[in-house]
């Protein structure tokens, strides 16, 4: 989940899938690091450039999810051949991070600069991962991360202690429905109808509590099917 920043000074939360999208990380130190390993669950591909990556990126490489390009680099030129959607400047070069970015915003490429907010297009959430299904993120627009974290470990217990595996169920359940709606379904008023009735239908809360999925399933498809 990210943090996309406009021109007019506004900003937007948003979850953005960089699924099958590349995404170029320059830089070897502990701040690229961290980056790297937030993007891997996100199943794009990852370039990494760094003249001298830590044995720890290096390992990372052995996953087949990333790959290093060991380059020292002077210009934002690489940008022309990659052509990725999302570039990540973490050198301890200043200069070169606002050259990478700004290279970036020409060529119409999401950019970010670990050392400059500013002149990101995205900023960082600090995350709360519930059983990898729900994320709920905290941000304080740039101004403190330290805060944002400190804020992130008052109310993460109280999430995990409030969302219920019935909660996470329901969500999976939900987007199956989804799926099988658009099949039957026509307008997304009436999609959308469906499933609200679906989140209250007690037979569907019955056989949920008796972990019958399948047959929540078959009686999702029949639902579809007969609605009107």
């Amino acid at each position: 989940m990210y943090k996309l920043h406009f021109v007019n000074c506004r900003s937007l939360i948003i979850d953005l899938h960089l699924n099958g999208k590349i995404v170029i990380v320059v830089g070897a130190g502990n701040e690229a690091l961290k980056r790297i390993k937030l993007l891997q669950n996100e199943e794009c591909k990852i370039i990494v450039i760094a003249e001298k990556p830590n044995s720890e990126i290096v390992n990372l490489t052995k996953t087949k999810k990333i790959i290093l390009k060991k380059i020292k680099l002077t210009s934002s030129l690489f940008l022309k051949k990659y052509k990725p959607f999302l570039v990540i400047a973490s050198t301890t070069d200043s200069f070169l991070n606002q050259k990478i970015v700004q290279t970036a915003k020409k060529m119409k490429i999401l950019a970010y600069a670990s050392d400059s907010s500013d002149s990101s297009d995205i900023s960082y959430l600090s995350l709360i991962n519930i059983k990898k299904t729900i994320k709920v993120g905290i941000s304080t627009s740039g101004s403190s991360p330290i805060m944002a974290k400190k804020i992130k470990s008052k109310i993460e217990k109280c999430l995990q202690k409030n969302i219920s595996n019935q909660d996470i169920e329901l969500i999976k359940i939900q987007k199956f429905a989804r799926n099988e709606s658009k099949k039957y379904i026509l307008t997304q008023i009436e999609r959308k109808k469906f499933l609200y009735e679906l989140i209250n239908d007690k037979r569907v809360k019955e056989l949920l509590k008796d972990g019958k999925y399948k047959t929540i399933q078959t009686t999702i498809k029949k639902m579809v099917k007969d609605w009107k």
